[in-house]
């Protein structure tokens, strides 16, 4: 990861994506493997990950430029999915980005996070 130097702005923004990340865990724990059968799971995993990409469009350039791993334009595109068409929201397409994106995003976070 390319280093870069965190706005205030910047850092606030990425320590409310780890929130939200954590919170997405805790409501898949608590519901357990078979969180996507759970409505009220559902809607609060959604919740969350429009709330990560609506926060993303915060980043700078530069920031979102030090983690080249992340999608980010899947990120914000999820949520305009969720945020306009929910009715069109794919529970299976939740369940792949939770299992198989929301690491890497958190690890990435986290060392953009710890570079300062």
């Amino acid at each position: 990861m390319a280093w870069c130097s965190l706005t205030p702005r910047d850092r606030e923004a990425l320590r409310r994506i780890i929130e939200c990340l954590q919170a997405i865990d805790a409501y898949v724990s608590r519901a357990g493997d078979d969180w996507p059968a759970d409505d009220m799971a559902v809607d609060a995993v959604a919740k969350r990950m429009e709330e990560i990409g609506e926060v993303a469009k915060r980043l700078s350039p530069a920031v979102l430029g030090t983690m080249p791993d992340v999608n980010w334009r899947g990120v914000k595109g999820l949520r305009e999915v969720i945020a306009h068409e929910y009715d069109e929201v794919d529970v299976d397409l939740l369940e792949a980005v939770v299992r198989d994106s929301l690491p890497g995003l958190r690890a990435a976070v986290d060392g953009a996070l710890a570079v300062e």
